[in-house]
Parts: C-alpha cells; structure tokens; sequence
C-alpha cells in the first residue's frame, strides 16, 4: 500500500481528519489502481479505543509492514487500501479514531463503520474497561446487534507490565460474539496485525451476503403475493 497525504480542507480543520489516497508508479498504475478498487467490494472498517492503546500503530503496521513509534492522539486518519483476501482483491477505507472524540462524534464513527477493530491496551485495564460502554454503542447505533467487529489486545510485547489476562480478554470477545487477538505492533510476530485486518473484512462480506440474500428472498416474495392478489381479483 502506498498513500499521500491529502490537503486537510477548512472544513477538517476542527476534527483534524488526514486523508490517504494511493499513489502509484506513475499516472498509468495511479489509475489501473484506482479502478481495481472502484470495482472491488468495498469495506468500511473503524478502529476504535481510547487514546494511547496502538490504534494508529496496529493501522500503519497493516498498511506499511513497519513500526512508528510517536503519533499524535488528537489527529483522525482515513486510509484506502486494497488486499488479496482468500484470493480476491478487496478494497477497504480505514478510519483511524483519535479516541478523544465526544458521543457525537463516535457516533458517527459507528455509522460510518461497516466493521470495527476495538482495540484496548493489556498493560492498562481502563482501556479494557472501555471496551464494554464501546460495545453498547456499537448495538444501540447499529441494528440488528450483530456487529462485525473484532477484540484487540495490543502491546502483547510489554507482558511484564500486563494488567489485563488472555483469559479476561477471551471471556468478553466470547460476551461479544466475536473473534479475539493478542498482539503488537512494535513486534508483529506471525503477521497477526493483518490477520485482525483480514478476518473483520471476511466477516463483513459474510455479513453482507447473507443481508443480500435475506432482501432478495424478501423481494420475490412480496412479487408473488402482488401477482397472487391480482389473479385473485381477476377470478373473483
């Protein structure tokens, strides 16, 4: 994934939101890529936590392969990125929080989001704590409750100074319903960041097929009952 950082508009000057679009090797691959992402599905993934716990990190080591380690906690970042996922090409926005954001604000996130990254911090039990009101918002703004998202524990590479278990962090994905990882993105051992990354995008298509399908199913059977009432009246 190669990007370039846009120009922050007037109207982003207050939520300070960077946007990322690729760059390729010249205009020919610019927009060879370009169009492979316009046709490919796309998915919307939101990173969420409080600041500090390796949002930003978890999200360059995905893009980039690499570690940064200072970051600025008041800035929001948006990142187009495509990937060969179980042999198809898909593309994804992703929306990096800042995690200072008030409820409307988060909000909106949500709404935004077709699937989430929660992301606590296993050296700091507040952040884990926050995962649960993260978690009632994510139900209460989309609905039905069956959210794609997926539990993070990030800086498993500090485990001498861990304050949350495995097992605490299993138990809650287990309440969640949904996949767990421990993992860092100083030391991104066996690619476990992009597999995080991976595995909430097949969850989404899941999710999507199986809406596509259900208001398919829908459709036809409103069609039939319309002709069903029509060749009622005709008999009659």
């Amino acid at each position: 994934m190669t990007a370039r950082r846009g120009t922050k508009s007037r109207n982003e000057k207050n939520n300070k939101r960077r946007r990322f679009l690729p760059r390729g090797r010249g205009d020919g691959h610019l927009i060879s890529e370009l169009a492979v992402m316009a046709k490919s599905p796309e998915v919307k993934l939101a990173v969420l936590g409080r600041a500090g716990v390796g949002k930003s990190a978890l999200v360059v080591r995905f893009l980039t392969r690499r570690f940064i380690w200072e970051y600025d906690p008041t800035l929001e970042s948006t990142y187009r990125h495509q990937a060969n996922i179980d042999d198809e090409v898909v593309a994804m926005e992703i929306l990096d929080t800042a995690g200072q954001e008030d409820n409307q604000q988060r909000e909106g996130h949500v709404r935004w989001g077709d699937g989430f990254v929660v992301v606590y911090d296993i050296t700091d039990r507040g952040s884990f704590e926050d995962v649960a009101p993260l978690r009632s918002l994510l139900e209460e703004v989309k609905k039905p409750k069956n959210v794609p998202l997926v539990l993070v524990g990030n800086k498993r590479d500090l485990d001498h100074v861990r304050q949350v278990s495995t097992e605490e962090g299993e138990r809650l994905a287990a309440e969640m319903a949904c996949a767990f990882y421990e993992c860092s993105a100083c030391a991104d051992e066996g690619g476990a960041v992009a597999e995080v990354f991976h595995e909430l995008c097949r969850e989404v298509r899941r999710r999507k097929a199986v809406q596509g399908k259900a208001r398919r199913r829908s459709s036809t059977t409103h069609v039939k009952q319309a002709i069903n009432k029509m060749l009622t009246k005709i008999s009659s």
